[in-house]
């Protein structure tokens, strides 16, 4: 169970910091990002870790609702 919500949180995060950081910094708003914003590099991985957290503690809680609910 825990190992199912590892693998499916890792999709997921990759997903939000791609969404979340690396296209509106880099590609599509680099303008408005002055020097009071960290780095992207430091950017994308708070964003990775705390939507990786996030994520994984949804599909835990989610396949734990499954277990519970057979």
């Amino acid at each position: 169970m825990v190992k199912q919500s590892l693998k499916a949180a890792i999709g997921v995060s990759a997903g939000i910091t791609i969404g979340g950081v690396i296209i509106p910094r880099i590609f599509l708003f680099p303008n408005l990002y002055n020097e009071t914003f960290p780095p992207v590099l430091v950017h994308s991985l708070m964003y990775f870790a705390g939507s990786y957290i996030v994520s994984f503690l949804v599909f835990l809680f989610i396949e734990w609702l499954k277990s519970k609910l057979k």
